[in-house]
């Protein structure tokens, strides 16, 4: 009898692992937050092309003003660490031919954003005042089954309000 239960206990321990105990999915790579690593790679990646792209090659000696790093993910993320790379990346791979320099923008205001670019223009970190704003964000897209991230990358003349250049660059695991 003590034999049988013991055969009976490890074919179904055997049907367990091999069937699994639920029909939930268990999570993929595509579930997986990227890692730092992954990110500054990306993002370090998505700025040259930026910077390659004829649209930003015509408008060398701008001044970037970069705006924080926005998070739209459901994750933690230090964007205070990811804003200072990019305006470091942008001095590096920049040069001489472009310039960056910090820009706080406070609430979703146009008039602070405004406000923020005289205040900008009256600084003199930089040769010239900045002429545009560079918005980076990471982004989650969520379907049924997978959840991906993004990095979004806009650069917006001050001046007319229009973008100049945008780009998605997908964050690999």
């Amino acid at each position: 009898m003590r034999q049988r239960f013991l055969i009976s206990l490890l074919a179904g321990a055997f049907s367990l692992g091999v069937v699994g105990c639920n029909s939930t999915p268990t999570p993929t790579a595509k579930h997986a937050w990227p890692t730092s690593d992954a990110i500054v790679a990306t993002t370090k990646s998505a700025l040259g092309a930026m910077l390659k792209s004829p649209q930003i090659q015509q408008l060398q000696g701008a001044v970037f003003g970069v705006v924080d790093v926005m998070n739209g993910t459901k994750k933690r993320l230090n964007t205070e660490q990811l804003t200072q790379m990019v305006l470091k990346t942008l001095q590096e791979m920049g040069k001489d031919r472009f310039f960056a320099k910090r820009a706080v923008v406070e609430g979703d205001s146009e008039d602070n954003t405004i406000k923020q670019t005289e205040q900008m223009r009256n600084t003199q970190t930089t040769p010239k005042p900045p002429s545009l704003f560079l918005n980076v964000s990471v982004v989650q897209r969520q379907d049924n089954q997978h959840a991906t991230y993004v990095l979004e990358i806009e650069v917006v003349k001050i001046a007319t309000g229009l973008q100049v250049w945008s780009g998605e660059f997908p964050i690999s695991h």
